[in-house]
């Protein structure tokens, strides 16, 4: 559920590499030992500015005002550093910290934020999200380390002029989509397979449609159970499920959001999965005309199963514990929240970002965006299932943080195991055995 000190966070849509765990392990040891004592209160000079480092340079006009009102009100100043073009956070972040200088504030995701404080480069946030009432993903010895922005849910979209009626049930899905690829000039669904998060995403939302409990235990302790008596079965069901619907679909394998986006907009297929209402804002800017033909929908569940679990993405800010102004930092991140240019900030892309409680998406600013207001089925689809909304990182016992996940959807073994079905030839059985081995490496 994402709402509140209870929820599920997100995560990020970026892709992960094990170069950078290998990095931040050995420069998160260093700082850990250099820093040891100062999560509580912050550290460096508070006369410095705020190095505060993002990818969202196309959100840059409202940040520009947010952090104004924030110098405005505060004796602190920031200083801006958005990632070039084709450079991810990631790697800024590294060449920040390889020459001495760490950004002192991130925007980035749940799971990174996991992975830093693991590594033990963060300062808590705990204020911030105990006084904006945020979700909570990010806890550990009682202080949370990310503040959530925005939530990003996954979604399906389809052509509702080409289905009549959506599809209720896995077997009704393979028996429509089929009906399409045959009957019409497009295929009936897209499947995507391969290292892309958009594949890695998908195959985890089909196993947990399944009810397949991937992963247990705490977070210390986390163990693979995808093959074990009680889930193997399930899992192979979901895999013949996916081979199924594979032959009504495009060649995905490799594909990316926009490459599922494209084969919507094209008429190439009838249905996708990708994320939020990214699909509908791309294709009202390229292809307005067929905006009209198109509706969300939920993953497809098997007959008799519950939308029970919802993976939804989960971005924010995260402050190290070894800038130049940590106590700014945090003060920024609690203020960020609370500025007035807040719902300009998420809504720069409706639809596809929705603000990160219950009570803020009923805010008039949500409500009364335009945009907004022209898709009310999306808006309904939304609060209808908010209290499923989860994520990968929140699937150790009773949601805790679990770092094999985190890593495994970094390497996007899930998109990799679909590949090894559909590409690679295993059969549905031997795909739930390599990728429980490849899972249990990663421990």
């Amino acid at each position: 559920m994402i709402d509140g000190n209870h929820s599920r966070g997100g995560d990020g849509r970026k892709t992960r590499g094990s170069s950078r765990r290998t990095f931040l392990a050995a420069v998160g040891s260093a700082a850990a030992v250099t820093t040891a004592g100062c999560l509580g209160g912050g550290g460096g000079d508070s006369n410095e500015p705020i190095r505060y480092l993002s990818d969202r340079g196309d959100s840059k006009d409202v940040m520009d005002e947010i952090i104004a009102e924030f110098e405005e009100e505060t004796d602190h100043t920031v200083e801006m550093i958005y990632t070039a073009k084709g450079t991810s956070s990631d790697a800024e972040m590294q060449k920040m910290v390889a020459a001495g200088n760490p950004p002192d504030l991130l925007f980035d995701t749940s799971t990174d934020a996991y992975r830093l404080q693991r590594d033990g480069v963060l300062a808590p946030v705990t204020g911030a999200v105990q006084d904006n009432d945020l979700p909570d993903p990010v806890t550990v010895g009682g202080e949370s380390y990310f503040a959530a922005a925005m939530v990003e849910p996954l979604m399906g979209w389809y052509r509702n002029d080409v289905y009549s009626e959506l599809p209720a049930s896995w077997s009704e899905w393979v028996e429509a989509a089929g009906e399409v690829s045959a009957n019409e000039s497009m295929e009936g669904y897209v499947v995507q397979s391969g290292q892309t998060n958009n594949a890695d995403t998908q195959m985890t939302q089909y196993l947990w449609q399944n009810d397949v409990e991937i992963y247990g235990g705490p977070s210390d302790g986390i163990e693979v159970r995808l093959d074990d008596d009680d889930n193997r079965q399930a899992a192979v069901e979901t895999f013949e499920w996916v081979q199924s619907m594979a032959e009504h679909s495009p060649n995905g394998s490799g594909w990316a959001w926009g490459d599922a986006i494209g084969a919507l907009q094209q008429e190439n297929a009838a249905a996708i999965a990708s994320v939020g209402g990214l699909p509908i804002l791309t294709i009202q800017a390229n292809r307005p005309d067929l905006v009209e033909n198109l509706s969300p929908m939920p993953f497809p569940v098997p007959s008799g199963a519950a939308q029970d679990k919802w993976w939804a993405y989960m971005e924010g800010h995260l402050v190290r514990n070894d800038g130049q102004n940590t106590e700014g930092a945090q003060a920024f991140v609690d203020f960020f929240t609370s500025s007035s240019r807040f719902f300009d900030f998420v809504l720069s892309a409706p639809l596809f970002q929705f603000p990160p409680t219950r009570e803020q998406l009923d805010a008039p600013e949500v409500t009364e965006n335009e945009v907004i207001q022209q898709h009310p089925d999306v808006m309904n689809l939304v609060r209808d299932n908010w209290d499923a909304f989860t994520s990968v990182l929140a699937t150790g016992d009773d949601g805790a943080p679990n770092i094999v996940a985190a890593d495994a959807y970094s390497e996007q073994l899930f998109g990799q195991a679909a590949d090894q079905l559909l590409v690679g030839g295993l059969t549905p059985d031997e795909t739930v055995d390599w990728l429980a081995e490849q899972l249990r490496g990663l421990q």
